[in-house]
């Protein structure tokens, strides 16, 4: 009985246990999670059994996972696999381990979240005999998990990015902080801005950039050009079309071979390239790169969007903020350039109020004009200072718009100070104003006056250049012609006995040709055709000469009465200052004279200088001077104008009557001198000039002396040649009587041909200076280069080519002035020619001449 109730509640234990199996495989199919067992053997898996379950999961059956034990660890994901061996070969060690995450690849390829929790099996001794495996799907509540993460990363980015927005100092700053945002916080792996160049070849420079593989970027050429393969990339087609370019499968994308491998090389699965706008252009574009297929959803593309308009906006706002803090230092600069220029500038400038006309503001260069400091200035009427404007102002009451004259400024001291003014109107933080501009032209109105004076000058000069040219040649002509009456004339004092009559004649004669000559010479000195040279001279003998021409420049009415002291000592002066200083003084004084006539008085003699004299003229020095005074009786000069007597170009004469120069030139030549010149006057009494020159005190006079020059005889050949004709024939009359042999010429080039045919021949040649075809200087040249030791004298009456240095240079051995007598050119002669014995007689003629001619000299003390 016992037996039979023990089988029967082992049976209803047996069908218990079916019954709660077959209960548990019920519930295990009918659950969305499948089961698996793994079996351990000497600690390795040895068999996995998995529920019918698991094809819905992983889309494995049973059988596929019996067939291939080792399906189980494939199916889990790569990246996965090692973390996932890590928790389960915890259980080895006897440790539970928490239900863990991880994804599988479906056998369509998809991949699967799923959690798996274990509950293993451990022997007595603690080792792992299996366990059992719970596989659930969470890959829907995964995906939901991650999209709200995303779109919460999402936002916190974009609200990062909208911080940086507002925090960015500058436009690289801004740049790489978004860069770096959308890495560190929006979970891409790459990020970077480009900028669409205007070059050539139309390159996008990279700005700005942050994440993982940045050496992709600097790998690639990347264009925004529509030919060029590195234009077909996403941020090339960006900026050229201006939208939005979404890459959310890199694999399958159109963009390029090298861009797809390379971005396949880094793992970029996925990027998006968003236009940057300005004006509705684009300059740019925001560039984000995932590792992941299908990153970018059609909200997170709207988010980006949004961001990739503020990032414009920032971009362009912070440019136009540089802009301005570019402006606002360019402005401050400016005006700081414009005050220190107001400040520093020459030109005076008042800036004056155009209602009220009060200075509002002035500039240090016209409180200088004004010798009033600017504080003392500002609030006073413009009017004070520029008193004409005051009854008419040209820009207001003739509505000009901008005003240029010249006025006259009134400084502090009332002075009057000629400037040349500008004046605009304009309108200075709404307040209508007047900017006035001035220059101090005083030295200009002065150069105007002395420009003028030297115009004066110019044709004055131009005028004693043309006398002394005319001069000159004159000169020239006039010398030549005196050359015969003074040789021929000589001649005739060495033909006549002395006690005749017709001596007397012929001694005239020469007396005459001597004092034209004489005439000559100051015409010359006066006209400056000769060189200026200090020398000792007796001004006495100076001042007689020059008193004859004078004589013959003034009209018979008026008496001219000379007091020379002809013992006066001499000074050292030249001649020709001399000229210009008596002739001044006289014309001067003849000036003052009335119609009728008048006296000119001229007195010279020595003074000694003491101090009496000193302290009237400080510029004297102690000691002997030669004084010249010339007085008139004429009209006389005020005060004014005695004060202004020296003053260039100053004058009381009509303007075709002086130029003022006149005696500025002598008191500058007497203060070169170390002298003085004093000048007494008073209306209707006349006038009285003084001058002193500092006397030689170390100075030997020459004795006055008569002497008898004998003129020897002398044997030689001489070339004699001059294109006046009765130059040559004296010439050729004098030589003979000497005793030359004569071959004259009156051709130059006639002379050198017959020179050329035997250059030996001659022992001399005498040539004129100034002849047609070949000159003197050139002839005798010619000469020397054929026979250097030739001895060749030049005469000239006169010339502006050729002087006594020069022709000595050239190897000429002497050179002479016309007009000479007879003893200055045989004196020469005698240098270079034989002489013969006295006793052998000369012929004049067909009469016996003297054997021995005397010529008698004057020497001049």
């Amino acid at each position: 009985m016992t037996d039979r109730k023990n089988e029967t509640g082992f049976i209803l234990a047996r069908d218990d246990h079916r019954q709660r199996e077959l209960r548990y495989q019920k519930l295990l199919d009918a659950t969305t999670d499948y089961t698996y067992t793994v079996q351990y053997g000497q600690g390795e898996p040895v068999e996995t059994l998995h529920s019918p379950r698991s094809y819905a999961i992983t889309g494995y059956t049973p059988e596929e996972y019996e067939k291939a034990p080792s399906l189980w660890y494939e199916m889990i994901h790569e990246k996965d696999r090692t973390r996932v061996l890590a928790e389960l070969n915890k259980l080895l060690t006897g440790a539970a381990i928490p239900p863990f995450e991880h994804r599988i690849i479906h056998k369509d390829g998809s991949v699967r979240w799923v959690r798996n929790t274990t509950v293993p099996c451990f022997a007595e001794g603690g080792s792992l005999l299996g366990y059992d495996a719970l596989v659930t799907d969470i890959t829907e509540k995964k995906i939901a998990g991650e999209k709200i993460a995303k779109a919460n990363r999402a936002y916190k980015t974009l609200s990062l990015c909208n911080q940086a927005l507002v925090r960015s100092k500058t436009e690289q700053g801004l740049l790489e902080n978004i860069c770096h945002i959308l890495v560190a916080h929006g979970g891409y792996a790459l990020a970077w801005v480009g900028y669409a160049r205007q070059d050539e070849e139309k390159s996008v420079r990279v700005a700005a950039k942050d994440g993982n593989g940045l050496q992709f970027l600097r790998a690639l050429k990347i264009s925004w050009a529509a030919t060029e393969e590195d234009g077909q990339r996403p941020a090339g087609e960006a900026i050229r079309s201006g939208h939005i370019v979404i890459n959310n499968n890199t694999g399958t994308s159109p963009y390029g071979k090298k861009w797809k491998e390379a971005a396949l090389h880094h793992g970029y699965l996925s990027s998006i390239a968003l236009p940057l706008f300005s004006e509705g252009n684009v300059f740019g574009t925001l560039n984000i790169y995932a590792e992941e297929i299908e990153a970018f959803t059609v909200d997170e593309v709207q988010l980006l969007s949004e961001l990739s308009l503020d990032l414009s906006y920032g971009i362009m706002a912070l440019r136009t903020k540089k802009k301005h803090e570019k402006s606002a230092k360019a402005l401050a600069a400016s005006e700081t350039r414009l005050q220190c220029i107001f400040d520093t500038v020459q030109t005076g400038i008042l800036l004056i109020d155009q209602e009220t006309q009060k200075i509002l503001d002035v500039n240090l260069a016209a409180a200088g004009l004004i010798g009033i400091p600017p504080k003392k200035i500002i609030g006073r009427s413009c009017h004070e200072f520029c008193p004409a404007e005051k009854e008419r102002y040209p820009i207001l009451d003739m509505g000009q718009q901008i005003d240029n004259s010249e006025r006259i400024l009134l400084n502090a001291n009332g002075e009057e100070i000629p400037i040349l003014k500008s004046e605009v109107q304009l309108e200075l933080n709404g307040r209508k104003c007047l900017l006035a501009s001035f220059l101090d032209i005083s030295k200009r109105v002065r150069d105007e006056k002395e420009r003028i004076a030297l115009q004066g000058q110019l044709r004055q000069a131009q005028k004693m250049e043309a006398i002394g040219t005319l001069a000159g040649g004159i000169a020239h002509d006039f010398n030549n012609i005196l050359q015969a009456i003074l040789g021929y004339g000589g001649m005739l004092l060495h033909t006549l006995p002395k006690e005749s009559e017709p001596y007397e004649f012929a001694l005239a004669i020469t007396g005459a040709a001597k004092s034209a000559a004489e005439l000559v010479r100051q015409i010359l000195t006066f006209s400056r055709q000769t060189e200026v040279e200090r020398i000792p001279l007796k001004l006495q003998y100076l001042t007689k000469e020059v008193l004859k021409l004078l004589r013959r420049t003034l009209p018979s009415t008026i008496s001219l009465q000379e007091n020379i002291d002809l013992s006066c000592t001499p000074i050292l002066a030249d001649s020709s200052h001399i000229h210009q200083i008596i002739m001044n003084l006289g014309t001067n004084a003849y000036h003052a004279l009335p119609d009728q006539g008048g006296i000119i008085a001229v007195k010279l003699d020595e003074v000694e200088v003491d101090g009496e004299l000193i302290a009237e003229l400080p510029e004297l020095s102690p000691g002997k001077h030669v004084r010249l005074t010339f007085s008139d009786n004429g009209c006389g000069m005020d005060r004014v104008t005695r004060q202004r007597l020296f003053e260039p170009y100053f004058t009381t004469k009509e303007k075709e009557e002086g130029t003022g120069l006149g005696l500025a030139i002598v008191h500058g030549i007497i203060t070169g001198y170390n002298g003085a010149i004093r000048v007494e006057s008073s209306l209707g009494e006349g006038t009285s000039f003084t001058l002193f020159f500092p006397a030689l005190e170390e100075y030997a006079p020459l004795e006055e002396r008569k002497m008898d020059l004998v003129l020897p005889k002398m044997r030689g050949r001489v070339l004699f040649v001059d294109d006046v004709k009765f130059n040559v024939e004296l010439g050729k009359h004098i030589l003979k009587r000497v005793g030359c042999e004569v071959f004259a010429f009156t051709d130059s080039r006639e002379a050198l041909d017959h020179f050329c045919a035997d250059p030996e021949k001659f022992d001399l040649v005498i040539t004129d200076q100034t002849m047609p075809f070949i000159t003197g200087f050139e002839l005798a040249k010619k000469m020397l280069a054929i026979r250097p030791n030739l001895p060749i004298i030049m005469v000239t009456g006169h010339s502006e080519i050729v002087n006594e240095e020069m022709a000595k240079a050239a190897g000429i051995r002497k050179f002479l002035m016309k007009p000479m007598d007879i003893g200055t050119i045989a004196k020469a002669m005698e240098e270079f020619l034989r002489p013969v014995a006295a006793s052998s007689g000369l012929e004049n003629e067909g009469k016996k001449a003297p054997q021995i001619f005397k010529i008698r000299i004057e020497a001049e003390a």
